[in-house]
């Protein structure tokens, strides 16, 4: 599998609060991690580093290989704990009150694709047709006006409140956490995004800048593509995005710093 990790600050911010990673357990599976601190300034880059840190420690001592069942169950187990985590961190720390972070999380155990994510960063699935597919649904309010019929989609794009998220990692509750399974088999690209990216490039601009970059044999280039059209429309918020291909866990991978 191959696999690039780039982020921005954008044009607006004065930090990043995105953080993401990928890890290669024992077992050669590799787990894809992305985070969008939440809450402002309070502390979210932190947040966002210590849930990836966390996970990813966690997943790098799986010595073996886990099968579909065991995967789903693990993830759900990892990201009640990583939750309890960062909010026992948030308590305990005067300067880290409030603090949280989307989580979005991919993973390849045998021919299916695994997500599970909290939040409102994306995950989407570029197939073999040239088509952009949404893998998860936000956790936002916005959504959830939408979901209710009070506003439509239209509407939701440039809501007053379409930054606020109805779920996220380091809340003193236990969360509604969704995992679910895709086939790789017609799966050509895997891109995992904070919404700085989706809220300033629409779904359709995103599909057109991947069908237009050649074969997608440079992944960077890519990568760097995406972020500049973010930053072009404005660049509001911090832009961090993972791209995968290649879904066959070799055995010459090690594991990502």
């Amino acid at each position: 599998m191959e696999i690039v990790v780039h982020t921005h600050i954008g044009k607006k911010r004065t930090s990043n609060q995105d953080y993401a990673d990928y890890f290669v357990s024992p077992g050669k599976q590799a787990l894809l991690i992305l985070c969008d601190g939440v809450g402002g300034n309070l502390a979210g880059d932190v947040a966002s580093k210590k849930t990836t840190e966390f996970i990813g420690q966690h997943f790098l001592t799986l010595k073996d290989p886990l099968d579909l069942v065991q995967m789903k169950d693990w993830l759900q187990v990892i990201m009640s704990q990583v939750n309890q985590y960062i909010s026992l961190e948030a308590q305990n720390n005067e300067d880290q009150h409030g603090m949280g972070t989307t989580l979005v999380l991919a993973t390849q155990v045998e021919d299916q694709l695994l997500i599970a994510h909290v939040g409102d960063s994306r995950a989407y699935a570029y197939n073999n047709q040239g088509q952009l597919i949404r893998l998860t649904d936000d956790h936002s309010l916005v959504n959830e006006l939408i979901r209710s019929g009070q506003i439509t989609p239209e509407e939701g794009i440039n809501h007053p409140r379409r930054n606020v998220v109805t779920q996220s990692i380091g809340q003193p509750v236990d969360l509604k956490t969704e995992v679910n399974n895709f086939s790789v088999e017609d799966l050509r690209l895997l891109l995992l995004c904070s919404d700085g990216l989706n809220t300033m490039v629409s779904d359709e601009e995103i599909q057109a800048i991947i069908q237009s970059t050649i074969d997608l044999s440079d992944l960077d280039y890519l990568a760097d593509r995406l972020i500049e059209a973010a930053n072009e429309a404005g660049g509001l918020d911090n832009i961090t995005l993972i791209l995968a291909k290649d879904f066959r866990i070799s055995g010459e991978e090690e594991c990502h710093d």
